[in-house]
């Protein structure tokens, strides 16, 4: 029998707890191993007071910008609390994952880029606004402000609201160090640039540097392999479409392409 194209490796999988499923079957479906250490745990802010106040007038928006998944996730979940309508303005997301889980809440998305990430979104929506424009930006504490600066920079009005806060689950560290230490995996999957500052803040913390040599490194898009290049990470695959479904798929063509499991 011929053996699938992931067979015997094993494949680090980092992103958050409630993401993995998805990805775990891909995965399998190629013949690998999946191995999940969440990197990443997602939680309300501590403080509602700025959310009450700007989702109790969502009307004063033109456009609603929501930026992942999560984002999607938790300002529904806060709009159910604090919004006094259900009607919301125009909305706009990052990627066709973004715009799948906004239909879960029997929305759809007015604009959706071609690029997924921050840059290519703005180099788009912009046009879509004028200076008297006024837009909400709802994201997670971590998020860049690549669109809120470039909005107000054609002189619309815009505010950034935090949804939800980004942690690094403290069960995951010694789980990970295991991993690492025992070579378990031979492939680390990095689905956003927070999942690599986690990754190496507990390389860092424990001197696994010298276990990673010999890893393959796969980041999502150009933003994770930036920050995964800024520690010194060498990155042996990136897509060209920013999902996980990709992702595998170039892992699949590079290791058909250097026939073996050695770096």
């Amino acid at each position: 029998m011929t053996k699938l194209p992931l067979h015997d490796y094993r494949i680090l999988i980092t992103r958050g707890q409630g993401q993995v499923a998805h990805f775990k079957a891909m995965i399998e479906q190629y013949g690998g191993t999946p191995i999940t250490v969440p990197l990443l745990d997602f939680r309300l802010p501590d403080s509602h007071e700025a959310i009450k106040a700007t989702l109790s007038h969502l009307s004063d928006y033109d456009w609603l910008v929501l930026t992942s998944q999560n984002g999607v996730r938790f300002f529904f979940e806060l709009a159910g609390e604090y919004a006094k309508s259900q009607s919301l303005p125009k909305i706009a997301v990052i990627g066709t994952k973004t715009a799948e889980a906004l239909q879960h809440y029997g929305y759809h998305a007015d604009f959706i880029p071609n690029e997924f990430v921050a840059e290519g979104f703005v180099a788009e929506f912009i046009p879509q606004l004028s200076p008297r424009s006024r837009v909400l930006v709802a994201k997670g504490n971590l998020a860049r402000t690549i669109i809120s600066g470039a909005i107000e920079e054609i002189g619309a009005a815009c505010d950034e609201l935090d949804v939800y806060e980004t942690v690094l689950p403290e069960a995951s560290k010694q789980k990970l160090v295991e991993v690492i230490t025992t070579e378990e995996v031979e492939v680390i999957t990095f689905t956003s640039s927070s999942t690599v500052h986690h990754f190496m803040q507990i390389v860092a913390q424990y001197e696994l540097h010298r276990y990673l040599e010999s890893l393959i490194i796969a980041c999502i898009g150009p933003i994770a392999k930036k920050t995964a290049l800024h520690y010194g990470l060498e990155v042996d695959i990136c897509p060209n479409v920013y999902t996980t479904e990709a992702m595998i798929q170039d892992l699949v063509a590079y290791t058909k392409a250097k026939g073996g499991k050695s770096k």
